[in-house]
């Protein structure tokens, strides 16, 4: 039976975002080469019984979460209580799941924003779209030398591979409805 490498990929990349982990903590954790590490995330190699322990425990994680059969469902309920809070290196707020995870096309993140804080590129990918709504407050986005002033009900397209940062330059919080294809989350 061959193991599905891109779901036990995609569930280790989610657990370690969520646990603010770059590939060089995980490398130090696990004694695994950050190439080694990269591979089994994008699906590309099968971690051996003894990697993904290693894995697994620098993650304070359960092995049997890898080896859950996937959803079949077409339709996810997120409660608003249940939904999951990913932490990303260098980027501040707070950001909630609002998509399913492991193996969705598309991921949708509520971003909430303080005055001041940023982030930066924290979705960014080798191809693919993002798009954000801004539900309230101000926020300035910067994509290389161009700034672009949004408020309440305006919106940005643009390919993940452009540099970019969102920063909430208003006075009060900022939420964000936050969509990106293909997921990596």
């Amino acid at each position: 039976m061959r193991l599905p490498i891109e779901m036990i990929g995609n569930k280790i990349r989610t657990i370690r975002k969520e646990k603010g982990f770059t590939l060089e903590n995980m490398a130090s954790k696990t004694g695994l080469s950050k190439g080694l590490l990269s591979q089994v995330e994008r699906g590309i190699s099968q971690p051996s019984l003894d990697s993904l322990w290693k894995i697994t425990k620098a993650l304070e994680a359960s092995m049997v979460h890898f080896f859950e059969e996937i959803d079949q469902k077409h339709v996810h309920v997120i409660r608003k209580q249940k939904r999951r809070q990913l932490m990303f290196p260098d980027s501040a707020g707070t950001f909630s799941l609002l998509s399913a995870s492991g193996g969705a096309k598309l991921a949708m993140l509520e971003v909430r924003l303080q005055p001041g804080e940023i982030v930066k590129e924290t979705l960014v990918q080798t191809e693919g779209e993002e798009c954000l709504a801004i539900i309230s407050g101000t926020v300035t986005a910067r994509l290389g030398e161009e700034e672009y002033i949004l408020t309440e009900g305006d919106s940005l397209y643009l390919a993940s591979t452009q540099s970019h940062q969102i920063e909430n330059t208003g006075e009060v919080e900022a939420t964000i409805i936050w969509s990106v294809t293909p997921s990596q989350l």
